[in-house]
Formats: structure tokens, sequence, C-alpha cells
């Protein structure tokens, strides 16, 4: 990228920025699917699992969960000389996790999903766009490729072929139950979303009872390792997503004439980032959990709507109500999503949220929640809400405070930084940060939102082909984050600040 200061245009434009703002192939083993929907392994995953494991990877390695494919696929791999190993088990031990088993686990399932198919174990999209948990972890394809021949990865790979179709078939009757059951509900099939898939894979080579989710561009991956209980709300809850995120897209216009909201939702301390900063996303939440209770006819629904609500995701007493009359009518839930949009009475549900007590941080009951909050937390949730208020100044010092005292790259603060200096004028040190905070950034909003703004700085400047560059990097992980998703896809049909809609 350039680096001369931009131009006084950009300067001066720079506020209306926050403003506007089958074991993987068909021939080895039968996948199991439903329109968009399959479920299956994943030769890339195996390949880079089979190699983790021979790295030093034991995680959960005796947990008894009746299925031995690993051990096997172990025993096997102590047969074969293999010369590489030392660089990886080097590898491993320099990349390692340890106190979060499912972030280490993650960051190699992130680089599996995102590589072709062997020997060569391209990159699908291009490396400087990998996301951060796989950008981390690059350099283990070299030797994943060099283990690969001097293990003779493809003879294992085809001898393991009929554990995993066990799984497939152990899985696939409730699976397609839980989907066909959904598309009914919704009247809405997977086949409508042409393009887009939902595909789940068995890792029969990881920790037990792992659920890792990751979306890149249009398409959802679920990734499941062994359990004695089959995860099938999981699978259930990411399809809805699936289903009903292009909805909130569609119909941002609309769900943002009720953003007010988002400030209540704001001050609940257990409710997730995520929610907090994109009002799209958390309406996609609140319809989601409604739809799994009214799908559900479990009891305790008044006491499980009282637990929504004090977690933050205010609106899910709203949509179960409105699904009810939802049931009474024909009309699929694509065109009856923006008459409930339209149905939200802010008023009404502003002076029921008065006397609502929010619930503090407790990651146990809220999945998506956030961690109870450290020193440098807080102080960066001050600075966030400090943001939201137009106070800058007050941010900026809070954000510096952070850095100074607590870890000069922490992403928050330098991308709290970067927004600052966007809404202040500043767009040369909102660069700066922006390119800071994406050298160290993992949240994928972060990220996201990083690259969105710094592609709108460029446009405003006149740099159109820096600013579809960033565009296209932001598009890797923005699908989950409708608001992010909207403003990409605008900045790539026209430049921001372009008198274009």
């Amino acid at each position: 990228m350039r680096s001369k200061f931009l131009s006084e245009k950009t300067a001066s434009l720079i506020p209306a920025l926050l403003m506007a703002c089958a074991l993987g192939l068909p021939a080895r083993a039968r996948a199991q699917s439903s329109a968009n929907v399959t479920i299956s392994g994943n030769e890339q995953l195996f390949c880079v699992m089979a190699t983790l494991n021979a790295a030093g990877y034991d995680t959960g390695l005796f947990v008894n969960i009746e299925d031995n494919t690993r051990q096997e696929a172990q025993s096997l791999l102590a047969k074969e000389d293999i010369p590489v190993l030392p660089e990886l088990r080097k590898f491993y031990q320099e990349h390692r996790i340890a106190n979060d088993p499912g972030e280490d686990l993650g960051q190699y399932i992130s680089l599996a999903l995102l590589l072709g198919p062997p020997p060569k174990f391209s990159f699908s999209i291009p490396e400087h766009d990998l996301p951060p948990q796989a950008r981390g972890v690059k350099d283990f394809v070299p030797l994943l490729r060099t283990f690969y021949q001097q293990a003779d990865l493809d003879s294992i790979y085809v001898r393991l072929r009929p554990d995993y179709q066990q799984a497939i078939e152990k899985y696939a009757p409730t699976v397609r139950q839980q989907i066909t059951l959904t598309d009914g509900y919704l009247r809405f099939p997977s086949a409508s979303y042409l393009g887009r898939y939902y595909r789940i894979y068995l890792c029969l080579l990881g920790a037990p009872n792992q659920v890792q989710l990751r979306i890149y561009g249009d398409h959802y991956y679920l990734v499941i390792t062994p359990s004695r209980q089959p995860h099938f709300k999981k699978i259930r809850y990411q399809y809805l997503h699936f289903l009903l995120d292009p909805l909130a897209v569609k119909y941002g216009d609309e769900i943002h004439q009720k953003a007010s909201l988002q400030v209540i939702a704001r001050q609940a301390p257990s409710l997730g980032l995520d929610f907090k900063d994109d009002f799209s996303f958390l309406v996609t939440e609140c319809l989601i959990r409604a739809v799994e209770l009214r799908m559900d006819r479990a009891p305790g629904v008044q006491k499980a709507l009282e637990g929504y609500l004090d977690s933050g995701l205010i609106l899910t007493p709203y949509f179960y109500s409105a699904l009810e009359q939802y049931e009474k009518q024909d009309t699929p839930i694509s065109d009856y999503f923006e008459q409930m949009i339209q149905g939200i009475n802010v008023d009404k549900i502003e002076n029921e949220l008065a006397s609502v007590k929010f619930s503090p941080a407790n990651p146990a009951t809220q999945p998506s929640a956030a961690p109870a909050a450290s020193a440098p937390d807080s102080l960066l949730d001050q600075g966030d809400n400090y943001i939201s208020l137009a106070q800058y100044d007050e941010a900026k010092r809070i954000f510096e405070e952070v850095i100074r005292k607590y870890d000069p790259k922490n992403e928050r603060a330098l991308f709290g930084l970067a927004v600052v200096a966007m809404s202040t004028g500043e767009p040369d040190v909102a660069v700066k940060y922006f390119k800071q905070t994406l050298a160290v950034a993992r949240d994928s909003r972060i990220l996201t939102w990083s690259h969105i703004y710094l592609g709108r700085i460029y446009d405003l400047d006149g740099y159109r082909q820096e600013a579809l560059q960033q565009y296209r990097a932001a598009s890797v992980t923005a699908a989950t984050f409708p608001d992010a998703l909207r403003a990409l896809r605008t900045g790539i049909e026209h430049p921001f600040g372009n008198s274009e809609p």
C-alpha cells in the first residue's frame, strides 16, 4: 500500500464513514445430503488431523467415546518411517495453545477448510486473505505436503474409510429429520439459496466433544468430533443461521429503523461483543432462539425466554409471540420476515425493558456470552461506549491507557484508536492503526470491519483498486455479520462516497 498522506477530501468526508456505516470426495465415500446441506468427512481435514496427531497432538486421546478411529490412525502412522516428524513436532509445540483445547484444535480446522485436495494442499483463497486462525499456522502446509508423501496418508485414508462411513450413517437420519422439520417450519427449503451450502464434517481424529463453526464467504461449515451424545441441536442451530442470515442482510434498512434498541442491549454484561456491535446479528440471534423454542414445544418456555432476555437477547420474547401469528398463516418466513421486523414496536419494548435487570456475565449459561471482564476488558468496554456516544477524546484516552499499561498489541484498543481517528478526520492515523490491527487481530468482527473501513478510506481518496482489495479480504469472514456483509457488498458495487446508491 502507499504511504503518502491521504487527501483533504478524505479528511473532510471521513466522519461519514461511521454514519454510513463421503470422506470429502464422492468417489471414496458417500456423503449424506439434503439440498444444499451435506454431512460427510473431508480429506483435507483428515490429512491435517492425522499429521497433527503424529506431531504430538494428544488432547482427549484416551477419553472413552466408543470410537477408536483416532487410536487406529496413530497405530498405523507409528509403523511408518517418517523423516519429517521432528520438524512437525517442533512446529506443533511452538504453535500450541496450551490452555485452550478448542482454540488449539480450531486453528488447524480453519487451515484445513481453506486447503485444496492433496497432494498440493493449495490455499483456496489468496494467502494474504487467510483469517487469523489459519494465518497463524499457514507454515504447517509445507510440512503437511511432505508428511502426506512420507507417511502414505492416502492409503491410511482409504483404510479408515469404513469408520467414517459408519459415523456418517449414524448421524445422517437424524440430521435429515432436523433439516426437514426446520424447512417445514420455515417453509423455506435450503435449495432456495443457490450457490450457498452448509457442510457438516465429521472429524474422528480430534479431541472428543468439539463443535467448531466456520463461515467463509457464503459457505457454512460445522466440524464435529466424536461424542457420546450427537450434537443435533447445534447442527439445527447453525442451519437456522444458514437460512436466516441472508434475510438480515436483505432487510437491513428495515432492521436499522429499530436500532435504538441496540443502546439497551449494549448494557447487558453477558451479551457478546458481536451482538452489541451488529444489531442485525442480534436480531437474527433472537429470532433463531425463538424459533428453537417454538419448534421444540418443551416445558419451561417462560423461564427460557426470561433467560434470553436477561442475557441481552432482548427481542426473543417479541419474536416468540410473532411466530405464533406466523404459524397461523401460509406465508414462508422469507416473506413474513419483513412483516415481523416492521411489527417491532420500539416504544413498547423500551418500556418493557425498563424493569429488566440484566444478568452478570456467565459463559456457562449463555453460549455466545463474553467472559467475565478483566481490568483491560472493562476499560475497553468503556472506550467502546464512548465511541457509541461520539465522545472520541474520552475513547482515545481509554484505548491509549490499555495499550500503555496492559498490551501494546491489544486488537480492540488498536481498532478503537483507528475508529476514533477515522471519526475525527485523521485518515492517515486511522490507516496506521487499522494496519496494526490487521497484523494482530484474531477476532473476526474486528478483522472484517478493519478491512471494510480501510476500503472506504481508499475509496474516498480515489484508490479504487486498493479499496476493492480490502473489500475482497473482508468477504472471507463477513458473512457472520449482516451489517458488515451489506457494507462490503455496497463497497464492491460502488466506490464509497459515490453519489450512486
